[in-house]
């Protein structure tokens, strides 16, 4: 969704599936929260259009000490709903352009942020950000640092999400990673998402890619006409 400066120079391809006529689709601002709206759907929620039907569930849960809801402790998150009315996230490279984006967006929208965590690089570690859910010191990323998170951006370069986005969801007890680079959009079984179009891809899946930010913005004006006319497929050269 949010594509970094590496990327500014892109071709991506996008070949558009068959559909229903029965399908609807829902508009929303924030694109790289809407990652995390349909993450919420895949593990047993039912968002609306805006994220904050998950504040309704803080009354209605209460949260557990441990990580996971007692009842689902020692399954694999990628299996089973998680019923938890918070999450803890966290972004790897959270004091870029990027990164900053994706704090704003959750700041926005209200997301229910249980915990932030900020990793960067030795340069960035110790420093302290100002954000809605309080003064968040920057970590030193390590990927077991990162596993401990429910759900991981990563607003970082290709060649860093190839070395550590699939050790970070590794496993049962791994985070969902929704990265932003151009690492894996081409990888077979890892889906390529813009979730107004095409969520369902999301479930079961613990790595998630995006395309590139406009052709992820161009594609929420052809999808439409996609819907009543077809395409077969589109090319976008930026």
């Amino acid at each position: 969704f949010l594509a970094s400066k590496a990327q500014r120079r892109n071709t991506s391809k996008w070949s558009f599936p068959s559909i229903s006529k029965t399908s609807t689709m829902k508009f929303n601002s924030a694109a790289a929260l809407l990652a995390v709206g349909s993450l919420a759907n895949t593990y047993g929620f039912t968002p609306s259009s805006s994220v904050s039907s998950f504040t309704s569930h803080r009354q209605s849960l209460a949260r557990p000490s441990a990580r996971l809801p007692t009842h689902i402790q020692h399954t694999s998150r990628s299996a089973t709903t998680l019923s938890m009315s918070t999450f803890k996230v966290g972004i790897v490279g959270a004091t870029g352009a990027v990164g900053k984006e994706i704090v704003g967006c959750l700041e926005k929208r209200d997301f229910p942020v249980d915990s932030l965590r900020i990793f960067g690089s030795e340069r960035s570690a110790g420093k302290e950000v100002d954000t809605k859910f309080g003064k968040v010191k920057v970590e030193l990323f390590s990927e077991d640092a990162a596993r401990e998170c429910d759900v991981v951006f990563l607003a970082v370069d290709g060649d860093f999400s190839l070395a550590h986005a699939e050790n970070i969801c590794a496993g049962d007890d791994g985070a969902v990673v929704i990265d932003n680079s151009s690492a894996f959009r081409y990888k077979e079984g890892i889906p390529l998402v813009v979730p107004e179009i095409n969520a369902e891809a999301t479930k079961g899946k613990k790595l998630i890619a995006n395309p590139n930010c406009t052709t992820a913005i161009g594609l929420m004006a052809v999808w439409p006409l996609h819907k009543l006319f077809g395409l077969s497929k589109m090319i976008m050269s930026t």
